[in-house]
């Protein structure tokens, strides 16, 4: 994938993508890849490959739902992925980045204020942040972070009622969706739809799985990681 066949790609999905906003996307990537040379950051160190599974995939979920002011998170967002993407391609967003690895939060805040983004950066662990911002936010974005059932124990408390929890997954989709059916039940969430994507370059495959909270999370979620990676719902 090249820039001119990423903006393409994007357009065609629907996905508004300016000239400033494909070069602040490419400044994105070189920023990464050159600070991946410090501390690792990517595995992905290709331009072509990152343009594909990187910023093409990120933008990927922004299909469905208006962003505009509302509150967002990207829960273990690493190297800045979706978070970051997302907000250059929607920056009227309110855009929290949540990570416990705070060399990768320093490096964000620091980019977002080199670029004037108006983007939070937060080091914590995702269950201590959210037993102190419940029902803080709209959406919620994680990609690559933990299998989908400990994912929404995790991350229902940070949503508003009626907030849309947005799950970037790869193969294996379904197997997590049927093995999430009891956790969703318990945590008053519901999966209201899922989109199933193929990369136009690697053909790989890519299911965004799309889940609301009907009503608010009970109070004893989430509880401590130990426990609900050993004993998930």
């Amino acid at each position: 994938m090249n820039k001119e066949s990423l903006k393409s790609y994007l357009i065609a999905k629907g996905i508004n993508c300016s000239d400033e906003q494909l070069v602040d996307l490419l400044d994105l990537m070189k920023t990464t890849l050159e600070t991946n040379e410090k501390f690792n950051i990517t595995a992905i160190t290709d331009e072509s490959e990152f343009l594909e599974k990187m910023i093409y995939d990120s933008a990927l979920g922004l299909q469905k739902f208006d962003f505009n002011g509302k509150r967002v998170i990207d829960v273990g967002t690493g190297a800045g992925f979706p978070g970051m993407v997302l907000y250059i391609l929607n920056p009227e967003m309110h855009l929290t980045l949540l990570d416990s690895t705070a060399k990768k939060i320093n490096h964000l805040n620091d980019y977002c204020s080199s670029k004037n983004y108006k983007v939070e950066g937060v080091v914590a662990r995702i269950e201590d942040y959210a037993k102190k911002n419940i029902e803080k936010y709209d959406f919620a974005f994680a990609r690559a972070v933990a299998s989908l059932n400990i994912l929404v124990e995790l991350i229902s408390p940070l949503l508003k009622a009626g907030g849309v929890f947005i799950a970037l997954k790869g193969k294996g989709a379904d197997e997590e969706i049927k093995g999430a059916s009891n956790a969703l039940r318990k945590l008053n969430l519901e999966i209201i739809d899922t989109d199933n994507e193929t990369l136009p370059d690697s053909k790989e495959q890519r299911t965004l799985i799309y889940i609301r909270k009907n009503r608010p999370t009970p109070r004893k979620y989430p509880r401590e990681y130990s426990l609900i990676k050993k004993l998930p719902l």
